[in-house]
Order: C-alpha cells, then structure tokens, then sequence
C-alpha cells in the first residue's frame, strides 16, 4: 500500500549507478518530471492500493511513504 499526500511534485533523477535522486527542476532527458504519478501507475498496475492523503501529513517523510505488509 502507498501512502502519498498532495504537496507537490517529485521530480527525480536516474543517476549513472541507477539510483533515483531527488532533483530541483523536472527538466531533462533522465528526469521523471512527477515520479509520485510513476509510482501510482505502478502501484496500481501490479494490484496495490494508493491511499491519498491531507497535503502535509507525510511531511516528515518527504510526502510519501509505503507500506510493505499490514
């Protein structure tokens, strides 16, 4: 299950090693301009359920989090 409130965008980088960063503008040809709405895709995709939440509450960790089992 993903948790995810709506404060904002989360554009991300592929680095050379294939981690994912967290970048201040979405442009460029390695960058996920939203990588929250990926992640929903993917989520949904593979039969997850997404859980939106009030903007602020996920603060603490960077306006998403994941639950792996419940």
């Amino acid at each position: 299950m993903k948790l995810l409130d709506g404060s904002g965008d989360a554009p991300l980088a592929v680095t050379k090693s294939g981690q994912l960063q967290l970048v201040d503008s979405p442009s460029g040809v390695d960058v996920m301009d939203n990588a929250v709405d990926e992640i929903i895709e993917l989520v949904l995709a593979k039969g997850g359920n997404v859980i939106l939440a009030e903007d602020g509450v996920l603060s603490l960790y960077q306006s998403i989090a994941l639950i792996l089992q419940f």
